[in-house]
């Protein structure tokens, strides 16, 4: 079989437009963890790659400052993308009816305690078709979505009896390339 130069030049442009030229992207946060304190609580924000190279949840931890027990408020909490309010969060284990009902039972955060969990915003949270079953120990019912590139954070929402106080916590999150990564 004889190859004509003209055949030979079309597969190597098509070869060569298969070929990835993209450099691989990696998300990073500005800062990696964002801190929010008043007189009751300290409180700490970080997003979590889970294994992946964007960010697809956040830890936040609470510690409680106070000789008296804090709730958070989970529905009145709020995820904040680029300085607006952007739905709820969600974590492993909810029951999915209740986020629908916006009836998230609070999480007590005793007197010297630190609390952390991982939260999900709720508008990046994909559910599985069973969406009225409780989440397994595997997380099989709800699965974090990838967190866009902007400002993020959360508008927090903490009560002490009929005491309610609110801290906003901002990170920036951003794609840059691997070598630019590397390099910094």
């Amino acid at each position: 079989m004889k190859i004509r130069p003209l055949n030979a030049f079309l597969v190597l442009i098509l070869l060569a437009g298969c070929a990835s030229t993209k450099i691989p992207r990696a998300w990073i946060s500005s800062p990696p963890a964002q801190r929010g304190e008043n007189r009751s609580f300290k409180a700490t924000l970080e997003p979590l790659k889970g294994g992946e190279r964007f960010f697809v949840s956040f830890r936040l931890s609470v510690r409680n400052k106070t000789d008296k027990t804090l709730r958070i408020d989970w529905n009145r909490t709020r995820y904040i993308y680029q300085g607006r309010p952007n739905g709820g969060f969600v974590f492993r284990g909810i029951d999915p009816a209740a986020i629908k009902g916006s009836s998230i039972p609070p999480d007590p955060i005793r007197p010297g305690e630190l609390f952390s969990k991982e939260i999900f915003p709720t508008s990046l949270v994909a559910f599985t078709p069973f969406r009225d079953v409780v989440t397994d120990k595997q997380g099989k019912g709800i699965q974090p979505g990838p967190i866009p590139a902007g400002e993020n954070g959360i508008s927090l929402v903490i009560r002490q009896g009929e005491r309610e106080m609110v801290e906003r916590i901002l990170l920036n999150i951003r794609a840059v390339s691997q070598k630019t990564q590397r390099g910094s």
